[in-house]
């Protein structure tokens, strides 16, 4: 996918959007469609819906790799994806440490997971499904691997339910101005400026909302043709402008302030050090490294480095469950 943005000499430039299929893009066989580890094939799976009601209306679906394990890991994946798209990233890690429980997740209106589109930046919705999800699973204080906007809510959950987290893994960190103009323009706001879209009928010919058909059968049909189209496209508004409004912040959906608050133990943030990155500035990762305590920042292009820094991590800081 190109960025569109121009160099000086007026060619463009492909873009290291993450998990979009940028031709540059290291991560993007790391985590998107991952192929799979040896191991993989021998893990214990355990697949199951978690109704969050009353407290959340919405159903999560979720994936467990390793369930008899004691030492929790939630990965949330990033861009708009869901585990279709990075379970295979989940195995790996799973069949790479038989001790930690790899729990993958998809968020709300995405993958096999219900819709709902909340009243507040959906970032917020999935932090609050979070901590609820948490609870259901009984798996708190767990350790967090959250991809680009996958660690938003992870970060939103950290400051609002610090008892919930007792690490977190940004892999990497969303910043700057391209980014806060880009994604929520991709993810959002094409939605609000579309005047075709006056009903739930239109939005569900789009290609995001007719592939969580294709996924769901009727029943996903059903659901989404239960929302009121001014509810999506409020929806879209509210949260394409909440992330605009981070533009000159350190990352998307995060002010300096709330980062610097940050009383998790321990915050690693991995980065797959190209130095061409819009969307996940090396600067950005690095400045977060001054705002948030007990963080570092390590560059990790491949799976290989990416268990050398993650598993002895998770271990040091999560606590087994009892």
């Amino acid at each position: 996918m190109t960025s569109g943005i121009e160099t000086e000499e007026t060619e463009p430039e492909e873009d290291v959007t993450l998990f979009k299929g940028a031709s540059n893009n290291s991560y993007f066989e790391v985590y998107f469609n991952a192929l799979p580890e040896p191991g993989v094939d021998k893990l214990e799976c355990k697949k199951l819906t978690v109704d969050l009601r009353p407290e959340r209306d919405v159903s999560l679906y979720v994936e467990i790799y390793n369930p008899n394990a004691n030492i929790p890991l939630i990965v949330t994946p990033g861009g708009m994806g869901e585990i279709d798209g990075f379970g295979g990233f989940a195995r790996n890690v799973a069949a790479a440490a038989p001790d930690l429980k790899v729990i993958i997740w998809d968020r709300r209106n995405m993958g096999r997971s219900s819709i709902n589109f909340g009243t507040e930046p959906l970032s917020i919705e999935e932090a609050e499904d979070l901590h609820v999800l948490i609870e259901r699973l009984g798996v708190g204080p767990a350790a967090f691997y959250g991809m680009s906007s996958g660690s938003r809510s992870n970060m939103v959950l950290a400051e609002r339910y610090p008892d919930d987290v007792a690490a977190f893994v940004i892999a990497p960190l969303t910043g700057g101005p391209i980014a806060a103009s880009q994604l929520p323009e991709e993810y959002y706001l094409k939605y609000v400026g579309d005047e075709s879209l006056i009903s739930m009928e239109e939005v569900a010919k789009t290609p995001l909302w007719n592939a969580y058909i294709e996924r769901n059968g009727p029943d996903g049909r059903e659901q989404l043709m239960q929302q009121d189209v001014s509810d999506f496209l409020s929806a879209m508004k509210r949260t394409g402008e909440h992330l605009q409004s981070f533009s000159q912040k350190t990352t998307l959906g995060m002010t300096d302030e709330q980062l610097a608050a940050l009383t998790v133990p321990a915050t690693l943030i991995l980065h797959h050090s190209q130095e061409v990155d819009y969307l996940h500035p090396i600067v950005n990762s690095r400045a977060a490294t001054t705002l948030i305590q007990n963080s570092r920042l390590e560059f990790a292009p491949t799976l290989e480095p990416i268990l050398e820094h993650l598993l002895p991590f998770v271990r040091e800081h999560t606590p087994p469950l009892v």
